[in-house]
Parts: C-alpha cells; structure tokens; sequence
C-alpha cells in the first residue's frame, strides 16, 4: 500500500505509558514510501510532565514518523493557562532533548497581576518544562491590571 488518507482523525501521542498529548485533525495523509505524514486543521492539547497543559492549534503540519519530527505552520497557536502564544510555524524534533524551534517572529501575550505582551524573532521552547526562549530583538509591554 503507497499510502493513506484519513478524514476526521482523533489521536494520542504516548512516551512510555504516560500520555503526552492528544488531539485531531481534519484530515491526515500517510505516504509510506517517504514516512511522511502530512496534516489539516490540528488541534493538539499537550500534556506536559511538570504541570501546565496547553492547546496547540496550527492550520497544518507534516513530518516523518520514524525520525519524530513534525512542522506545524499556517499560523500556530499555543495556549496555556495565563499565556497565548502566535507564530507562523514551528518545529519539533524529538532531541535528546526534545525541543521545538521557530524562526519566525513570535507574539507571548499575557494575563494576571498585569498584562504583558512579549515579542521576539525566533524561539526555542523545552515541551518537558514548558520553558519558552525568545530571541532577535525581544520586545516586553506589561500594563498594570485595571489601569488604563
């Protein structure tokens, strides 16, 4: 069989016993020639070991099974607790250690105490801890909650 093609795709993602993610997509095509999976319309929720799950959404994605990597792109949207995250692609490759890289201008905005927003170009983010790196002329704006 050259290939397959799925529409309405639900998946997990597991290391070891431990489920590190879980989503779907529209539609996922497999070509078993080259072990590449391309992917529609993604919406991943991220499980991470320390706490503080998240909600990655991208427009698509591709990458080959057997090596794990995987580029999401088409603008992508990471959302965790008090944090949202834009850019247009990223990508993970499984390390050690694990990791995922974009080169693109980046957009962190922020709520709490204060609200902030971060901007950079390119980053590197650590899926273990949740740590995100930003880089290329990082810009911050944080205004006080309530305040005008």
């Amino acid at each position: 069989m050259p290939g397959l093609k799925l529409e309405g795709v639900q998946f997990r993602v597991y290391r070891g016993s431990a489920l590190r993610a879980s989503g779907t997509a529209s539609r996922a095509d497999y070509r078993r020639a080259t072990d590449e999976l391309l992917a529609r319309n993604l919406t991943t929720d991220l499980v991470a070991p320390s706490g503080g799950d998240a909600r990655l959404t991208a427009a698509e994605g591709q990458g080959k099974l057997k090596e794990r990597t995987f580029t999401a792109s088409g603008g992508i949207v990471l959302e965790r607790a008090d944090a949202t995250a834009r850019t247009a692609s990223a990508t993970y490759v499984a390390g050690p250690p694990p990791l995922i890289r974009g080169v693109e201008p980046v957009t962190v905005d922020g709520t709490g105490k204060a609200a902030w927003k971060l901007t950079g170009k390119g980053f590197t983010a650590d899926p273990r801890s949740g740590d995100l790196t930003v880089g290329g002329g990082v810009r911050l704006e944080a205004q006080e909650a309530g305040a005008r």
